[in-house]
């Protein structure tokens, strides 16, 4: 089969220990007049965000903070962020912190520049022109929205996520500083990595994959495996926190150039109807995609995939490819316990409205069809059902 594709990777990058004291050189650069700050309000109280301040005011930045952002976002949230940007006259937009604070500075840069609201631009390509530049620095190795062209949003009248998808929402400058994911409390480091995991996973099999984009999932893959475990017990561990953080910019890149698949999909309206966190929500319903997979994908380019995975995270695991991807799922599953995931039914989901969510999940239909095999509404139903 003949593969046309485009690689992308578009933010400028600043990496490493302490790189956020580079910030005000950056906004400098831009020579933009006043900064607006979108930061979510747990990291806002932090010695961290406090030196952050600092810096910008030493080098005479003006600038403003939005410190509203608790949770996943809605829509209200980001058009009232975009609105305290519009009175402030900001010109230049920076998101710190988690996937959360990313995606309402990306979403306030096109509204503050194209007017409307959130609302307008949920879906592919709605945004009508560019946004103000936007830097994107990541407290969470997890969402890779500082890599990505998506902000998602919760609308609170159909309890629906959507997500703004527009090459416009491509950062200009992405900050990737260990040192800043220190403060992440133990369940946030957790779910955020295995948010960044399933992007790796559900991107290298994804059926827009290609070898370059398949190289680079396979990376985020090893370091997110091998580190996560690490992060999640020992907090000030910095040399497996810069892993992790590079492993889910990776993972952001695999993403954006090959798309996740149908976890994504049958994850949303779990976030939408019952407010299930977004990597809690792809984390335990990895495995049970994957099995899915697995049993219909009659090619067995899921179980060769999946062996390969095998291949650079448990080497010492012998076995044909069957046995491997039967291995890979299993140990999912223990990641699963050690990170102390909930199931499904601690959402105090009815199982009766799984024909409803399975429904709303064929609608997030981008993620649907990268999946490796088809997928229908009772399949959706039966995954459900196994990750309850």
């Amino acid at each position: 089969m003949i593969k046309k594709f485009k690689f992308i990777c578009e933010p400028q990058v600043f990496y490493g220990n302490n790189s956020v004291s580079l910030l005000p050189s950056i906004v400098k650069e831009t020579k933009r007049k006043k900064l607006l700050v979108v930061v979510d309000s747990n990291f806002s109280k932090t010695s961290f965000f406090r030196d952050i301040e600092k810096k910008l005011s030493g080098e005479k930045i003006d600038f403003v903070v939005f410190d509203k952002i608790s949770g996943e976002p809605t829509t209200d949230i980001g058009d009232e962020c975009a609105e305290f940007g519009k009175e402030n006259k900001c010109d230049i937009v920076c998101g710190i912190g988690g996937g959360s604070s990313l995606d309402v500075a990306k979403a306030s840069s096109v509204i503050i520049t194209n007017g409307g609201c959130v609302k307008d631009y949920q879906g592919l390509n709605k945004v009508p022109g560019p946004g103000l530049p936007k830097i994107m620095i990541p407290t969470t190795a997890g969402t890779g929205s500082e890599v990505t062209f998506t902000a998602v949003f919760i609308r609170e009248d159909t309890k629906e996520k959507g997500g703004i998808n527009s090459p416009y929402l491509y950062p200009e400058y992405a900050i990737l500083d260990p040192v800043l994911t220190v403060s992440l409390p133990t369940n946030i480091t957790s779910s955020t990595g295995l948010d960044a995991l399933c992007h790796a996973i559900e991107s290298y099999i994804s059926k827009n994959s290609n070898f370059l984009s398949e190289s680079i999932s396979l990376c985020a893959i090893k370091y997110i495996w091998e580190n996560l475990p690490i992060v999640y017990s020992k907090d000030e561990d910095l040399k497996a926190r810069e892993k992790m953080l590079y492993g889910s910019f990776l993972a952001g890149l695999g993403l954006v150039n090959a798309g996740v698949t149908a976890v994504h999909s049958i994850s949303y309206p779990l976030g939408g109807v019952y407010r299930v966190p977004h990597g809690v929500g792809n984390g335990l319903l990895l495995p049970y995609v994957l099995e899915f997979d697995i049993k219909k994908d009659i090619s067995y380019t899921v179980e060769r995939k999946l062996s390969s995975i095998v291949d650079i995270v448990r080497s010492d695991f012998k076995g044909d490819e069957k046995e491997k991807a039967k291995f890979l799922v299993d140990e999912i599953k223990n990641f699963l316990k050690l990170f102390k995931m909930p199931k499904l039914r601690d959402f105090n989901i009815d199982k009766e409205n799984f024909s409803k969510l399975a429904e709303d999940a064929l609608k997030v239909s981008v993620p649907i069809m990268n999946n490796p095999v088809a997928i229908k509404k009772e399949d959706i139903i039966e995954i459900y059902n196994n990750a309850y």
